[in-house]
């Protein structure tokens, strides 16, 4: 930094302001910003990022933690917390729990040894102990998608009981009674907010809420093709059920290719309503009806939620609650049921 200052006549402050991203709060012309940049481009100047934490007690690096980055709510969810990190000076590190309450404590242990400042965690069964232990070190952390009950803590939600209701009223006015709800076994608190605006809504309507009629898949112990053997044989098995409510979109993509395999056509033969939008059912015939979430709200708050803390001299007194609403976007499989069916 010395060096850069000397040759651009320039002090060394003005250049440590450009190189750690507080060029705008402390009035930097765009002009000297470019012409720092373009020299330590030309120069390969690179951070030494541990003498950096050891200088200032922050690495500028945030922990992204959730269950899985290759499916597409939180591949989404990802890039929008990146691109605003970015653009505050942040990298993100990102990595899968698989919903694995062990990898997930793993994660975060490495990520404190890596002295990220933060973290964004989609929280599994079991990880209360790690959870608290991060609020009693007092390092900054919001949840996504999920809660831990009986702790509280920054969060960024979806209103999953609204979501719940919405679909399943949907499904009512259409005509369908008979309506069955597959979810996750062991699911985190917003499937059990979905399974009850699932059953709110059945209850509103003097529909009995039949315990046959909801069949909970396991996720880590099965494999895709043991998960649509489940489902499939639960459809067999109540061949009374009109419509399938699917608690999240990876169940709803084996619920297809199991309504298939018992030759069943979605649209006529059941309808079916996924909560979480996916490409797939935009595009499959019939397209899905689907509760979907904000992704870009959801990513944004969350960065902005931890970014706000990070940057504060402050320790909050009060933990940050955004709970997002979901749209029900009705499309091909849950058509009205016809007087003669």
């Amino acid at each position: 930094m010395r060096d850069i200052a000397k040759e651009l006549g320039l002090s060394t402050t003005t250049v440590s302001f450009v190189i750690n991203h507080k060029s705008e709060e402390m009035g930097i012309s765009a002009a000297t910003v470019k012409k720092v940049n373009e020299l330590i481009k030309k120069k390969g100047y690179k951070p030494n990022n541990a003498a950096r934490v050891l200088r200032t007690g922050k690495s500028n690096t945030i922990a992204l933690i959730v269950e899985d980055i290759s499916n597409p709510f939180f591949g989404n969810v990802a890039k929008i917390i990146e691109l605003i990190a970015n653009k505050n000076g942040y990298k993100v590190f990102f990595s899968s729990t698989e919903r694995d309450t062990e990898i997930a404590k793993s994660l975060i242990s490495i990520m404190k040894q890596s002295a990220v400042d933060g973290f964004i965690i989609t929280a599994t069964n079991g990880l209360e102990d790690e959870v608290l232990r991060l609020k009693k070190e007092n390092i900054p952390f919001v949840l996504i998608d999920r809660i831990l009950k009986d702790i509280d803590t920054d969060y960024v939600i979806i209103n999953n009981y609204q979501g719940g209701y919405q679909l399943t009223n949907h499904l009512i006015n259409q005509g369908y009674k008979k309506i069955a709800f597959v979810t996750i076994v062991n699911g985190m608190s917003q499937m059990e907010d979905r399974k009850l605006g699932y059953q709110a809504a059945l209850k509103d309507a003097s529909i009995p809420v039949n315990d046959n009629y909801c069949l909970e898949v396991p996720m880590i112990e099965k494999t895709n093709e043991e998960q649509i053997e489940l489902i499939r044989e639960f459809l067999y098995q109540n061949k009374e059920v009109d419509a399938i409510f699917f608690s999240t979109n990876y169940l709803g993509i084996l619920g297809i290719e199991a309504i298939q395999q018992n030759n069943l056509t979605i649209g006529k033969d059941t309808a079916i309503v996924s909560f979480d939008d996916h490409d797939l059912f935009r595009l499959f015939t019939p397209s899905i009806t689907v509760a979907s979430q904000p992704l870009h709200d959801i990513g944004s708050a969350a960065i902005e939620i931890l970014l706000k803390k990070l940057n504060s001299t402050v320790k909050a007194t009060k933990s940050v609650h955004e709970i997002l609403n979901p749209e029900i976007i009705i499309r091909n499989s849950s058509p009205k049921v016809s007087k003669t069916k």
